[in-house]
């Protein structure tokens, strides 16, 4: 008898330790598989980065570092909004990321139609001087997506998927109440075009489910959102935000841009980072590999995870 139980309890264990190492094999196995697929992925596209307003939140080199790993070296393009036409290289964890346009405040300080200019002359440049392919995916912080958005009207066939990134697709209250800033900072037109009124008509012209991208691509949006302990920026500038939005609207935000107004109809909505201002946005890797992954193959990822 106590033989028998002894048995009976040892088949028991020895098929609940081969369930476990089975599950825990298969969970391994579609890991790999989506970071094969990533992989694989990345010997073929290529990725443009496009920062938002003034260049005040800049790429940090984790997030550019993240996306070297996802999509290769010489895959990923950082353009900026400005006059320069510049190219050059730098080395991130050994890896070349490629650069069109000077790193400086004067990117991004114009309106959203002559950035979407800008991007094309820079894109160009690359294209001849550093391989960029014809069609490409972006991601774009902040007002970076509305200049993403038009570059795509303007330039049909050739985005083959675009993230924005705490993107305010409906303006924030911020460019009514402190348009003056715009004077001070020279950029009187890019702050006019973050008013939630000129967004409006933006969005009626150029709408997103008529967005004509490559390859039946599409476009998505993540966003941030925070307290005002946890807000900052580079110079406080997300804490204030935070507290004239919350006092004005009662909306979250992210420290620039109300919760509601960093998503859009005929978008897919694909991330909320809770713990995360507009700035680490643009700071931490998580972002830059939610974005990607996306990106790179969304229906086999969302396949992968049902």
């Amino acid at each position: 008898m106590i033989n028998y139980r002894l048995s009976r309890e040892y088949f028991f264990y020895s098929i609940m330790t081969i369930l476990i190492i089975s599950l825990i094999t298969c969970t391994y196995q579609k890991k790999r598989e989506k970071a094969d697929t990533l992989k694989n992925n990345s010997l073929e596209e290529n990725l443009v980065l496009i920062h938002g307003l003034t260049n005040k939140h800049p790429w940090s080199e984790k997030f550019l570092d993240k996306t070297l790993s996802i999509w290769g070296a010489k895959n990923v393009f950082v353009v900026y909004t400005n006059s320069s036409e510049i190219t050059y290289e730098k080395i991130i964890n050994s890896k070349i990321m490629l650069y069109c346009g000077a790193d400086n405040k004067k990117a991004g300080d114009k309106s959203i139609e002559e950035q979407s200019e800008l991007l094309q002359k820079k894109i160009q440049i690359l294209q001849e001087a550093k391989n960029l392919k014809k069609k490409f995916y972006i991601i774009a912080h902040s007002m970076g997506g509305l200049v993403a958005r038009r570059y795509i009207y303007k330039y049909p066939d050739v985005v083959k998927g675009l993230v924005t990134l705490g993107t305010p697709h409906h303006g924030s209250p911020l460019a009514d109440s402190f348009k003056w800033v715009g004077f001070f900072i020279g950029a009187t037109d890019a702050i006019d075009n973050l008013r939630p009124s000129f967004l409006k008509e933006f969005n009626e012209k150029f709408p997103i489910k008529s967005s004509p991208l490559a390859e039946n691509g599409k476009i998505y949006t993540i966003r941030g959102d925070c307290d005002g302990k946890d807000c900052f920026g580079w110079g406080g500038e997300l804490l204030l935000g935070w507290t004239f939005i919350t006092q004005t609207t009662n909306k979250d935000n992210d420290g620039l841009v109300p919760f509601d107004s960093a998503i859009i109809e005929g978008a897919i909505h694909i991330w909320d980072f809770p713990d995360f201002d507009h700035f680490d946005l643009v700071q931490e890797p998580s972002v830059a590999e939610k974005a990607s992954e996306y990106l790179i193959n969304y229906e086999t990822i969302h396949r992968m995870n049902r």
